[in-house]
C-alpha cells in the first residue's frame, strides 16, 4: 500500500497545468464511523478529471468523503477570480456536480490563489509521517493562517484523530491537537 501511495503521489508531483499545483492523494473521513472508504479511481484521476474540467488554477484541497454510502471526491480549485468546485464518482471518475463562485472580493481567496509555499505538498505529508508514522493520512488542505500560509494536514491512527496545522514555506508543526 505505501508503495502505492508513494508512486500515486510521486505521479501527482509530476503533473503540471499552467499555474496549478496538485495536491497529494488523501482521504477524508465523512464522520468517524467511516474509517475506510473503497474506490474504483485513484486521487490522480480524480485530479487530473478536475483540472481537466477546470482548465486553469491552483488546486488547494482534495478530499474523499462517502456521500449516501458512496464514494465522493471533492475537489476545489483557485484561480484569481473563481473557486471551482467538483465532485466527482469515486468509482465511475464522471464528474456528480461542479459548482463556480467568484472570490475577486475574498481578499483571502485571492491571496491563496497566488500562494507560492515553499514546502511541496509530499514534504508536508512526509513532516507529518515522520511524527506518526502509524497514521493514515485523511487530509491536506493549502490554507491562511494568521497571514502565513499554511497546510492543515488530518490524520487518524486507529480511533486517535490527529490535526497538524505546518508552516507551508519550512514544515514546522504551527499547532497540533488529537481526539
Amino acid at each position: 500500500m505505501n508503495n502505492l501511495k508513494t508512486k500515486v503521489l510521486l505521479a501527482l508531483a509530476g503533473l503540471t497545468l499552467t499555474g496549478a499545483s496538485i495536491l497529494p492523494a488523501t482521504t477524508a473521513l465523512a464522520d468517524s464511523t467511516d474509517k475506510n472508504i473503497s474506490t474504483k479511481i485513484s486521487f490522480e484521476q480524480a485530479t487530473k478529471t478536475a483540472l481537466k474540467e477546470a482548465k486553469t488554477g491552483k488546486i488547494t484541497q482534495i478530499e474523499l468523503e462517502n456521500k449516501k454510502n458512496k464514494p465522493v471526491y471533492e475537489v476545489t480549485i483557485l484561480d484569481d477570480k473563481t473557486e471551482k468546485e467538483y465532485k466527482i464518482n469515486g468509482n465511475s471518475g464522471k464528474v456528480i456536480k461542479h459548482s463556480t463562485e467568484d472570490i475577486s472580493a475574498d481578499k483571502e481567496d485571492v491571496k491563496l490563489s497566488k500562494a507560492t509555499p515553499k514546502l511541496s505538498l509530499n514534504d508536508a505529508e512526509k513532516k507529518a509521517k515522520e511524527k506518526y508514522s502509524s497514521a493514515k493520512l485523511r487530509e491536506i488542505k493549502l490554507d491562511i493562517e494568521n497571514g502565513k500560509t499554511v497546510y492543515k494536514v488530518k490524520l487518524q491512527d486507529n480511533n486517535k484523530k490527529i490535526k497538524l496545522v505546518l508552516n507551508a514555506d519550512d514544515g514546522t508543526i504551527i499547532s497540533e491537537k488529537t481526539k
